[in-house]
């Protein structure tokens, strides 16, 4: 009877220890590309661009040396990376209240079951949907000098004076700032609608019983139950807007800035940099800076995030 026991027990944890065998199996069909695949796209591309950072690859010279930190050096004496550094935190600062703050304040007001929900959500979604490129040259006929832009016509239309949106650096930088919130803004605002869709209506109910205004509801029930899509558009707004390009670059190709100095960002020179200095060293120390401030934001953010919760 004991032989038995033993023999079916034996047979039971050769089963288990098959079934385990199949499952690594099944886990390693399933995650060994996915993780092979974010290797290539992220991991490997993330170490060359630090290990190129160290040397001083140049496109048209064949030879590559070790110099060390001397890229990183050559940044801090680099009038154009520190003006586009500061420009870079000034586009965050400016475009990420602004965006978490109007696409909450639409989403709020859409949540309320207006009128004409859909066609509103259609409106605020399209800039979104459009590609940059061309969004970018129309804003740049709106933003044309004299009376031939829009945006100067309309001015002119009400009695008031021209704006110098593209030759005044400080109004540039903020035109362009402008134009990467109106793109953008529709997409937070989609994302907090539907988080607040998911609120329980119970929740709302019962603060209404208890006599909570509108306000004491958004900012007691809302807010809270939505922190964590709220986190998830600071993350990415802040990523998008530490990252802009493709607004900057267009806006400065023939337009009345004499060299777009005014308006470069940390990506602009990165480009700048590799494709038009062809210093791919100094290119991908920039781009390395781009990274690591960009963690450091992010960490921040969630531990502000964290720091709330208790």
């Amino acid at each position: 009877m004991a032989r038995k026991k033993h023999s079916y027990l034996r047979r039971w944890l050769g089963r288990r220890g098959s079934i385990k065998r199949s499952q690594i199996l099944f886990i390693l069909t399933i995650f060994v590309p996915l993780i092979s695949l974010f290797m290539i796209i992220r991991i490997i591309p993330i170490g060359a661009t630090l290990g190129t950072a160290f040397t001083n690859m140049h496109l048209i010279r064949p030879v590559t040396k070790f110099v060390g930190m001397k890229n990183f050096i050559r940044l801090l004496e680099d009038k154009q990376f520190i003006s586009a550094f500061f420009n870079s935190i000034e586009y965050v600062v400016v475009a990420v209240p602004l965006e978490i703050g109007l696409g909450l304040l639409f989403a709020l007001m859409l949540s309320r079951k207006i009128k004409f929900e859909a066609l509103y959500e259609t409106l605020y979604f399209i800039p979104y949907i459009l590609p940059m490129v061309p969004a970018a040259i129309v804003w740049k006929w709106f933003y044309s000098p004299g009376s031939f832009g829009l945006a100067n016509y309309l001015l002119e239309s009400v009695g008031l004076d021209r704006v110098p949106w593209m030759s005044n650096p400080r109004i540039a930088l903020l035109a362009t700032i402008g134009i990467h919130v109106w793109k953008n803004l529709g997409y937070f605002m989609i994302i907090f609608l539907v988080a607040l869709k998911n609120v329980p209506a119970e929740m709302r109910e019962a603060s209404k019983v208890d006599g909570a205004t509108i306000w004491q509801t958004i900012r007691h029930i809302e807010l809270p139950l939505i922190k964590p899509v709220i986190l998830y558009g600071m993350v990415m707004a802040t990523v998008w807007s530490w990252s802009a390009f493709t607004e900057v670059y267009i806006m400065t190709q023939g337009t009345d800035i004499s060299t777009g100095a005014e308006i470069q960002v940390l990506i602009y020179r990165v480009f700048q940099e590799a494709f038009v200095y062809h210093s791919m060293g100094k290119g991908c120390a920039i781009s390395f800076v781009v990274f690591l401030i960009s963690l450091v934001i992010i960490l921040v953010q969630f531990k502000i995030f964290r720091w709330g919760e208790k």
